[in-house]
């Protein structure tokens, strides 16, 4: 059957109440006060933990326990592993959440599975998106550095293995991330950004509110619109403790812009080819600037140094000689 279709009916079903879900989440802990779900929805590596660990310490919800997928839903283990993914619909998963739960969630648009939110009084979603460019940078430090990575799935160890062989320093692996990252995809969860079964919220303004070390700030907007969507009284960031908790935190001090210190003039005439520059274009943000100025490197600049240094010391000589000859010639 045409795949519209079958979503059609699925939905009918769904709404007609015949068929039986309730044992899509076996195993979850009993549900917090709120009459709401929530849930957290992003493209991977665009800050999916950041929504998961401030939902948790907003309090009212609790982690469902499992994550759920465009297709799939994987239960998560207290060790950080997922259990093989049972492949179930987002149709079928996102009926069978009930109120005072959150999930994680990589779930692409579909104008049904909208048209079904918008229909559940209890529904809420929070969308969360990021610089594409900064993307690239959490997925090489994801992939190749955090303890996380090997642990969620067998196969991760083997990719991270086989990854490290075809690339590996940091140059070639942000290369061929930027060069992965348009056809991942992530192109599939755009329409989310303006639908009104979502929140959606920018990963940079949350996170530069979280982390104000300003006791005394009294403005969050983003936070502030948040605990307004999820009907829970606002909270400070102060208040909270969410940052650096979730499963895939990579330990880097910086979150924001990071790209900016790593990537080299050839990564930067790859940010501006047109498929990736559509990305950053779409997902809200500047283009990519004109070509970044060339690094210098070490032994260019030792070279550098050494001819400044040589050309201080031929300066100090020659005013020294011409002193003495100076002193000579008035004797």
């Amino acid at each position: 059957m045409h795949g519209s279709r079958l979503d059609a009916r699925l939905f009918r079903e769904l709404a007609l109440g015949t068929i039986p879900n309730r044992h899509v989440f076996p195993d979850s802990p009993p549900p917090g006060a709120s009459p709401y779900y929530v849930i957290c929805n992003s493209v991977p590596k665009a800050g999916t933990y950041l929504l998961i660990e401030l939902v948790r310490a907003l309090g009212g919800h609790v982690d469902v326990g499992y994550h759920t997928y465009t297709s799939s839903i994987s239960k998560l283990n207290p060790d950080g592993s997922f259990d093989y993914g049972r492949a179930l619909p987002a149709p079928l998963w996102a009926s069978a959440l009930n109120s005072g739960y959150f999930c994680a969630s990589h779930t692409d648009y579909c104008p049904y599975l909208e048209q079904y939110f918008l229909g559940r009084p209890e529904h809420k979603m929070l969308f969360i998106v990021r610089d594409p460019r900064d993307i690239v940078m959490s997925w090489v430090d994801f992939v190749y550095h955090s303890a996380a990575y090997p642990k969620m799935r067998k196969w991760n160890a083997y990719l991270r293995a086989a990854g490290s062989a075809a690339h590996p320093d940091d140059a070639s692996r942000i290369t061929s991330t930027i060069l992965s990252l348009p056809r991942s995809g992530i192109k599939n969860f755009m329409s989310w950004l303006d639908s009104p079964a979502c929140l959606t919220v920018r990963f940079e303004e949350l996170y530069t509110e979280l982390a104000a070390d300003d006791v005394a700030r009294s403005s969050f907007p983003v936070l502030h619109r948040i605990c307004d969507y999820l009907g829970l009284p606002r909270k400070t960031a102060a208040e909270l403790d969410v940052l650096g908790r979730g499963l895939t935190a990579s330990g880097r001090g910086r979150k924001v812009g990071v790209y900016n210190e790593r990537m080299m003039p050839h990564h930067f005439d790859l940010l501006r080819n047109e498929a990736f520059q559509e990305l950053v274009v779409e997902f809200g943000y500047e283009p990519t600037p004109l070509r970044k100025p060339a690094r210098i490197g070490f032994g260019a600049a030792r070279r550098l140094a050494g001819r400044a240094f040589r050309s201080v010391q031929g300066s100090v000589i020659r005013r020294q000689a011409a002193e003495a000859g100076g002193s000579a010639s008035t004797e």
